[in-house]
């Protein structure tokens, strides 16, 4: 990954202040400034339609997946899009009663349920940039989950790919937090 393009909208300067040019990091860094929210895929309309698979990443993600492994399965699924996928599990600390009417049809005690969740780390091909539009004064926001569902509902080939690596969504203070513990005891490497 060579250049990296980062849509801002809260305190753009921060970031430009920061990152500069982007020559430190051993990338290229073009800054999109959105003058309002645009939603998660809603500023790849300000973007040059790419001539190969863009990789879009969520700010506030921390992760080590391993990109090269994931544009692989992409391409072996023909995929127009591939979206990153962590399993997650959930406890009900009850038991779980299922009724029909009044009638209790099943019990389960304490289940835990299980589902993959967006991980918010996406891989679109050129064509995905056809339903994206261009933001207009009046328009132009919108979200990954609807540029998916948009996807599927054209029936093109959207495919899951499972992660196992250091995954982490730091877009609360707590979790911030940890992945800040995680660095320093060695958890994640960057």
């Amino acid at each position: 990954i060579r250049d990296v393009s980062l849509s801002m909208f809260y305190k753009p300067d921060k970031f430009i202040e920061h990152f500069k040019n982007g020559e430190d990091y051993g990338v290229h860094l073009q800054y999109i400034h959105e003058e309002r929210p645009l939603g998660t895929a809603g500023a790849l309309g300000l973007l040059d339609v790419p001539d190969e698979p863009l990789l879009v990443i969520n700010g506030d993600i921390v992760t080590n997946v391993d990109f090269s492994a994931m544009l692989k399965f992409h391409r072996a699924h023909d995929a127009v899009l591939t979206i990153a996928v962590r399993k997650y599990e959930f406890s009900v600390p009850y038991g779980v009663v299922e009724c029909d009417g009044i009638r209790v049809k099943t019990l389960i005690e304490k289940p835990v349920y299980s589902s993959f969740v967006n991980a918010g780390i996406y891989l679109l091909e050129p064509t995905v940039f056809e339903f994206i539009p261009r933001p207009t004064p009046n328009g132009g926001r919108l979200d990954m989950t609807d540029l998916i569902c948009r996807l599927i509902e054209d029936g093109l080939v959207v495919v899951g790919f499972p992660i196992h690596e250091y995954w982490l969504d730091v877009g609360q203070i707590a979790d911030y937090d940890r992945a800040n513990s995680d660095a320093r005891e060695g958890h994640l490497i960057v």
